[in-house]
C-alpha cells in the first residue's frame, strides 16, 4: 500500500514489541520527543509539509530533517539517520521527500494506540491489586473479630 500523494509506502502499524524495543534506546526516545513537539525548520511549502496533509511549514507535524534533529540533540546526523530508520521500521515515524531533503514526523495515532495498550494493562493490574487489598482487609477483620 502506498501513499498516493507522495508515492511512498504507507506507514506500518506499530507492533508493541518492535515499538518498545525501538523506544528502549534513550537517543531514539529523544528523537521521538523532538519529532512530537519540534517545529519544522527551513522553507517548506504547504504541499510538501507532509504526505497528503495540507500542513504548513509552521505546523510541528510538517516534519524535521535528520540535520535539524542533530542540531537539537548531542548526536551526529548520521547517528540520527540510523535511529530514524529503526523508529520508522517500528511504525512510530513516517518520512517523505521534499526536494533533496527527507522529512520525518512522529505518528501520533500509533503512539496513542501504544499508550492505550499500556493503560489497559495498568487497569488490569490496578483491579488485581484492589482485589488483593480487599482480601487482606477481610483477613484482618477475621483476625480481630
Amino acid at each position: 500500500m502506498t501513499n498516493s500523494a507522495v508515492g511512498a509506502p504507507a506507514p506500518v502499524p506499530a507492533s508493541p514489541v518492535a515499538a518498545f524495543a525501538a523506544l528502549g534506546d534513550e537517543t531514539r526516545w529523544a528523537v521521538l520527543e523532538a519529532l512530537s513537539g519540534g517545529e519544522a525548520t527551513g522553507d517548506v511549502t504547504a504541499s510538501a509539509a507532509g504526505p497528503a496533509s495540507g500542513l504548513t511549514a509552521a505546523d510541528p507535524a510538517a516534519g524535521l530533517t535528520a540535520s535539524a534533529l542533530a542540531a537539537r540533540l548531542p548526536v551526529t546526523r548520521q547517528a540520527i539517520a540510523k535511529h530514524l530508520v529503526v523508529l520508522e521500521a517500528a511504525g512510530l515515524v513516517e518520512s517523505w521527500s521534499v526536494g533533496r531533503e527527507r522529512r520525518y514526523r512522529a505518528l501520533g495515532a500509533e503512539l496513542t494506540a501504544l499508550g492505550r495498550r499500556l493503560e489497559r494493562i495498568g487497569d488490569a493490574w490496578e483491579a488485581r491489586l484492589g482485589r488483593i487489598a480487599g482480601i487482606a482487609e477481610e483477613l484482618e477483620k477475621r483476625e480481630r473479630g
